[in-house]
């Protein structure tokens, strides 16, 4: 082989690897604008949780707070179904059970049948 041959290999050598590097140099452009796009998105979901942390708490604290009144609710009912009136107390005191007359007439209010 002479010079020449040497220095057309050597010339095509080199061409195929700047070519080569040219790739690499557009894929890694390329790559680091896929990984900038990758981090925005990355930020936008992190906010998006946050978000959601925020009206999870939210929501947690009402469900809470409900259940909370529902149970105070709850309570307050089923105390004014277990304690006796204090109008019935008095009544029964001082007034003897209803009973029927000779009549038949079981309505202590005065009305006839």
């Amino acid at each position: 082989m002479g010079t020449l041959e040497h220095v057309k290999l050597l010339e095509t050598k080199v061409i195929s690897t700047l070519d080569f590097v040219k790739r690499l140099s557009d894929e890694n452009s390329q790559l680091k604008e896929e990984l900038q796009n990758q981090k925005k998105h990355v930020e936008e979901l992190k906010e998006v949780v946050q978000a959601f942390k925020e009206d999870h708490a939210l929501i947690e604290e009402g469900i809470l707070s409900a259940l909370n009144r529902l149970n105070q609710f709850e309570d307050a009912m089923e105390e004014a179904l277990t304690a006796p009136e204090p109008e019935a107390l008095g009544k029964e005191e001082n007034e003897s059970p209803p009973h029927q007359d000779d009549a038949g007439m079981g309505d202590q209010s005065g009305r006839q049948s």
